[in-house]
């Protein structure tokens, strides 16, 4: 029997983009913690993720201590270490990400090394355009897999892109390859796909949507990994999956479109190795905001459901 999918999600009011950081009232802890009890129900805990930006060498410190103020919780994080630094410092990348998983790889579930470094243009929501991002992914996931290594470490070491539409034909995928050789597919533990769509890129109908997922998963499983060496046996984990309400965007269709990707791949699980989905995000950063990134979530940002609220846990109970 395959494996059952893992369900993680964001859990605060918060989302990177183009124009900044998108954020609105303040999250409420004890809302959160109701919330996402309520949606796994009797169930596996759901996986919570979790962002850290590092700047540069002078931020190594205090992103340190966010990364221990984070573990010290004792919540199982899929912890996100983000690389902005616009001078490009990739030695001392690589030396914080492996601080990260030697002292805190025993306490964290997941350590994603860099958040799409091969989108480029948007540096308020991707690594991508930061300098030498490539080579912040490949010696920052040695460095932490060396580490994990090293200190027996638990933690599973990843990364996370955004789709390719002609991987191939992109500097990103062979720099990758020729920086990293072979140590880098052995170092990586899953390879995670951030994907949207109807969100960014064409519109797609709720009719083509089941397609749509299934050239998302087989084009980066048959496509994009194996330019890096990165064989079947490693899993794919959908490290961010959502959909805004807003104008022309009802919350009954995000129920819908929810539903049909979730479907999507959990039947694919199996063929194509995929163990992970998580939600982006549980909460609208400000639901009084028409902007694209600012209704996310499948609650309100007074925490109030949206009608896709109730179908997930319907669907984490069903699909586990």
């Amino acid at each position: 029997m395959p494996q059952p999918l893992t369900f993680g999600l964001f859990p605060l009011g918060l989302a990177g983009s183009p124009d900044g950081v998108a954020a609105g009232p303040p999250d409420d802890v004890d809302q959160i913690v109701r919330a996402v009890q309520y949606l796994q129900g009797d169930g596996p805990p759901l996986l919570a993720r979790m962002y850290v930006s590092w700047t540069g060498g002078a931020s190594t410190a205090s992103t340190l201590a966010q990364v221990q103020e984070l573990a010290a919780a004792q919540i199982p994080w899929d912890l996100v270490l983000c690389y902005r630094d616009p001078a490009g410092d990739v030695a001392g990348w690589a030396e914080f990400a492996a601080d990260v998983a030697r002292g805190h790889g025993h306490q964290l579930a997941a350590i994603q090394v860099t958040g799409e470094a091969n989108l480029t243009g948007i540096p308020d929501a991707a690594d991508g355009a930061f300098p030498r991002a490539d080579e912040a992914l490949v010696r920052g996931m040695l460095a932490a897999a060396d580490a994990k290594r090293d200190s027996g470490a638990t933690a599973a070491i990843g990364f996370a892109v955004s789709p390719e539409v002609n991987p191939a034909g992109n500097a990103f995928w062979p720099a990758v390859a020729r920086l990293g050789g072979p140590a880098f597919a052995d170092a990586v533990d899953y390879a995670g796909l951030d994907m949207y769509p109807d969100v960014f890129g064409p519109p797609v109908t709720l009719d083509r949507l089941d397609g749509a997922v299934d050239w998302l998963l087989r084009s980066f499983r048959e496509e994009v990994l194996p330019i890096t060496g990165i064989g079947p046996g490693t899993p794919i984990r959908i490290c961010e999956n959502g959909w805004p309400t807003g104008p022309g965007r009802t919350p009954e269709q995000q129920a819908d479109v929810l539903e049909i990707i979730l479907r999507a791949v959990h039947a694919r699980r199996e063929e194509l190795n995929v163990t992970h989905w998580e939600l982006f995000t549980l909460r609208d950063a400000d639901s009084s905001n028409d902007g694209l990134f600012h209704q996310f979530g499948v609650l309100r940002d007074d925490y109030s459901p949206k009608p896709a609220f109730e179908r997930l846990r319907g669907l984490f109970r069903e699909l586990r």
